[in-house]
């Protein structure tokens, strides 16, 4: 049996077509994830920042455990307390949504950004600072 030039032509349209079409939405598909992937992944920082901040502000205040509250800085040590309850809460929660990221069935394939949480860490710190030496100076008067 001899296929005529009319039925082979068509067979080639119709095979060349359906290659081009996968080789086409391949490419496209892949090249389309690269872009997605480099946009997302670029400026990400899967870093969590300021851990140890939490560890050497709490012995700091484990040496003051023991401050009466007639002190002039007992109260600013007790900001420094709650400042400190509140970076730690931070830092949990940004370990918390790394954690589900790494749990995630897509996101998982993603670099996780903790960018926006060392943000609000870093704010919180900065806080915490400023209690600090309010703490300090007030450290430096005598007791009454």
């Amino acid at each position: 049996m001899k296929i005529s030039n009319k039925m082979a032509s068509v067979l080639f349209y119709v095979g060349g077509s359906a290659a081009a079409y996968w080789v086409g939405t391949n490419l496209l598909y892949r090249s389309a994830n690269t872009v997605i992937d480099y946009m997302l992944n670029s400026k990400a920082s899967s870093e969590i920042e300021g851990t140890h901040t939490v560890n050497s502000i709490h012995a700091m205040l484990s040496a003051y455990k023991d401050l009466p509250e007639t002190h002039p800085a007992y109260g600013a040590m007790v900001e420094v307390r709650d400042g400190l309850k509140d970076l730690q809460t931070s830092i949990d929660r940004a370990k918390l949504r790394y954690e589900a990221h790494k749990g995630g069935y897509i996101s998982r394939f993603r670099t996780f950004d903790a960018s926006p949480d060392n943000v609000i860490i870093e704010k919180k710190a900065k806080q915490l600072m400023q209690r600090i030496e309010l703490f300090t100076n007030l450290m430096k008067l005598p007791s009454s």
